[in-house]
């Protein structure tokens, strides 16, 4: 049975006992406010709950708005109840199964922080690498480049310009430095590689090039209205090739030591099994 005491007295009480002393709540809160077949509201339940306003018509409004959202949480509820089987609502089993998987997973959480080693050699790396290799295609191209973006009217850029393509180390030091004081942005790692659609971000002009003519060797030079800009790609590696190890290297990373993680807590449980059976074996 529904039923709905909703009325000005109601919201006026509601009102008036937002804005004053609590201390009348222990004597009024057996007094309902509205009852939804087993759902009942109280105004004890409705004063511990609610939102405090200052002004008595922004209270009226929010008084109003939570009964509201409580009768149709209520009515949602009751007509749940009424459609569902009833292993469909064995609550008590599923919140069981929830609490029984949290808690292991946060005894899991200890027991790896406690006995993972994650100190992962170079040798591994390699050895996975060479053993998986087949899972490490490249979805995408990526380069190896030296990228200089300079201001036209930057002091040293003709300076920088005759550097660009030295093999001298104190003149690539020198262009260095002259970067570092003109440049917006720069990349001369050679060991590097990047994401060409990277690099097409940095450079308007790169974005319609096609990516056949970007390969290994090629030096390009644009300009627009603010800056110049130089790109010499110094190795190239396309998609659903083969990835560079570097390039995986903080992946493989990750993927050794997901792997020992889960070695380590299967051992556990296994450890755990054996126990069980030693301690139960029949005598």
């Amino acid at each position: 049975m529904l039923k709905i005491l909703l009325n000005i007295v109601v919201l006026s009480f509601l009102v008036f006992a937002c804005q004053s002393n609590t201390k009348h709540a222990d004597k009024e809160s057996e007094e309902v406010i509205a009852t939804i077949g087993t759902q009942v509201l109280t105004k004890e339940d409705f004063f511990k709950n609610s939102i405090k306003t200052i002004n008595s018509s922004d209270s009226a409004i929010v008084a109003k708005q939570q009964i509201d959202n409580w009768i149709t949480e209520s009515l949602f509820y009751e007509e749940a109840i009424s459609k569902l089987l009833d292993d469909e609502m064995d609550i008590n089993k599923q919140v069981e199964e929830y609490k029984k998987n949290l808690v292991n997973y946060i005894y899991q959480t200890k027991l790896i922080e406690a006995n993972i080693d994650t100190t992962i050699s170079n040798e591994e790396i390699e050895n996975y690498y060479n053993q998986n290799i087949d899972n490490f295609l490249l979805k995408d191209n990526i380069v190896k480049v030296n990228y200089y973006k300079i201001p036209l009217k930057a002091s040293g850029l003709e300076k920088m310009k005759k550097l660009f393509n030295t093999q001298k180390e104190n003149e690539k030091l020198q262009l260095n430095n002259l970067a570092l004081e003109n440049a917006d942005n720069f990349f001369n790692n050679d060991s590097t590689w990047l994401y060409l659609e990277d690099i097409k971000k940095e450079i308007p002009d790169l974005r319609n090039q096609p990516d056949l003519i970007l390969n290994k060797g090629k030096t390009m030079e644009f300009s627009d209205n603010e800056y110049y800009y130089y790109l010499k790609i110094k190795d190239e590696k396309t998609r659903n090739n083969s990835s560079p190890l570097s390039f995986e290297k903080n992946n493989i990373k990750t993927l050794i030591v997901n792997k020992r993680k889960t070695d380590l807590i299967n051992s556990y449980k296994k450890q755990l099994l054996s126990t069980y059976y030693q301690k139960n074996k029949p005598k």
